[in-house]
């Protein structure tokens, strides 16, 4: 009598776990999805006490938190605090807090980039605690891209065709008197690089997104050429050759053919092809805007008429244009790099307390170029220090997954040497991305032989199958 009218209770309360737990992973699921979707949000930010607070740097907060809160996503996040890659970059924050307080002339300044690394350390935990459930941050990443290529594109031909009557989504470049898109990001050569690093990724699932790989090869080069950033071409160039040349070395080392290698890189390569057509008609854009940009004013004109108009990507001049520009800022912060700064560094974000933007007196600088910025602040050890967290990445990628782990890091090399996007989320989710355990989407997948790369992992088992599929 008594086991007969204590089952229905069991039996009610395994279903209320079931449902709870279908709820959290639904909550869980909707943040990450906000937190990839946010990284790409860059631009919009509140100040609160003199500090710009991004979207980007708030919802993986929010993340974190929710994720605190359960007794066993709260075990797996603990356990992820712990793994290597993290600790690594942990390692790398701590080396900065010691420059700052040792060099840093104004710790409020360099206190906003000190937190941001510390958000992007539990964002990077974050998305690794969610063990083969991290698919749903590269799925989201992925299907992104399409819809902000168009419109990055789309941006660029109204803000131009319009002379900058309509100009949403861009910004003005007065060096070659054209509009360039940027959406919502901080500025155009970080959409362009965000672009080219998640079509990586979706190139590296071997065709089996054939429909959308059709799409991004499209969208993707076209929001590239809205850009306007000649990086992000060869960056994607770069990419593919590193992730084709993995491939086929060791496709012929194993004896065996891959199938879809070949697709996504394919078409990617036409896309840029036809696209680069389409740029060769589109200068006319920077004379007509040149004449008729809306800011100019008559005391301006004289400076307007000097800055004649030009094909930005075609441009690769080392005495002027940006890349010239580059070359003067990393002079500059050359200038304070010797003795104990060379090794230490300068402390945290402080270049734009001792030095200007070259050309523009009273306009604080800014180095741009990632490698140079980490050794102006924290010198050969924290560069060091950062060269030990790619290593450290690298050793805990699957097998499967080291080819296209290679192509994103070699393109993200290459895109850092022009523009800077070490500190914003996109960085870290696609790291974590790199490192989760293979799913069954993946191709060869034997999820109990990779889940090893995070240690302990059985959330697949107990996530729906509807959530499974995003």
């Amino acid at each position: 009598m008594i086991a007969q009218s204590t089952e229905p209770r069991r039996v009610a309360g395994w279903r209320t776990l079931i449902h709870e737990r279908d709820r959290h992973e639904l909550v869980t699921l909707a943040l990450v999805v906000a937190v990839v979707v946010s990284s790409f949000l860059g631009h919009y930010g509140v100040a609160i006490a003199g500090y710009n607070v991004r979207v980007e740097q708030v919802i993986p907060l929010l993340l974190v938190g929710w994720l605190s809160a359960w007794a066993r996503t709260r075990a797996d996040l603990f356990r992820a605090l712990t793994h290597p890659v993290v600790l690594v970059f942990g390692a790398f924050i701590a080396w900065n807090v010691v420059a700052t307080l040792m060099f840093s002339p104004s710790l409020g300044k360099s206190a906003s980039i000190l937190v941001w690394l510390v958000i992007d350390l539990l964002l990077l935990a974050g998305v690794i605690s969610l063990g083969t459930r991290a698919i749903w941050a590269e799925n989201t990443g992925i299907r992104w891209v399409v819809p902000w290529g168009l419109a990055g594109f789309a941006a660029f031909i109204v803000a131009n065709v319009s002379h900058g009557g309509f100009t949403p989504g861009t910004d003005f470049d007065g060096m070659y008197q054209v509009y360039v898109a940027r959406m919502t990001s901080q500025e155009a050569n970080i959409y362009a690089s965000i672009l080219v690093l998640w079509t990586l990724l979706l190139v590296a699932r071997k065709g089996r997104n054939r429909i959308w790989m059709i799409a991004a090869a499209v969208a993707v080069p076209l929001g590239v050429i809205g850009s306007q950033t000649r990086t992000a071409v060869f960056c994607l160039v770069v990419g593919l050759i590193v992730y084709l040349a993995y491939e086929v070395v060791r496709s012929y080392q194993n004896g065996r053919q891959r199938t879809g290698l070949w697709f996504g890189p394919v078409l990617l390569i036409v896309g840029i092809a036809v696209g680069y057509g389409v740029a060769t008609f589109l200068p006319a854009f920077g004379e007509d805007v040149g004449r008729a940009e809306p800011a100019v004013t008559a005391a301006s004109s004289s400076t307007a008429e000097a800055l004649e108009p030009s094909g930005k990507l075609g441009d690769i001049d080392f005495q002027g244009g940006n890349i010239g520009f580059r070359i003067e800022v990393a002079k500059a912060a050359a200038e304070d790099m010797h003795g104990a700064h060379l090794w230490i560094g300068n402390g945290t974000n402080t270049f734009s307390l001792r030095h200007d933007q070259p050309g523009s007196p009273g306009v604080p600088g800014h180095i741009i170029m990632l490698p140079v910025q980490i050794l102006y602040d924290v010198g050969i050890v924290g560069l060091l220090l950062l060269v030990g967290l790619v290593v450290t990445v690298l050793r805990h990628v699957p097998w499967q997954r080291r080819p296209i782990a290679y192509a994103v890091v070699v393109t993200f090399a290459a895109a850092a040497t022009m523009t800077s996007m070490f500190w914003f989320g996109v960085t870290w989710i696609i790291m974590a991305s790199l490192i989760r355990p293979m799913t069954d989407e993946d191709e060869g997948t034997n999820v109990d032989g990779d889940s090893s790369a995070h240690g302990h992992d059985d959330s697949s088992a107990t996530a729906s199958p509807a959530m499974k599929g995003l």
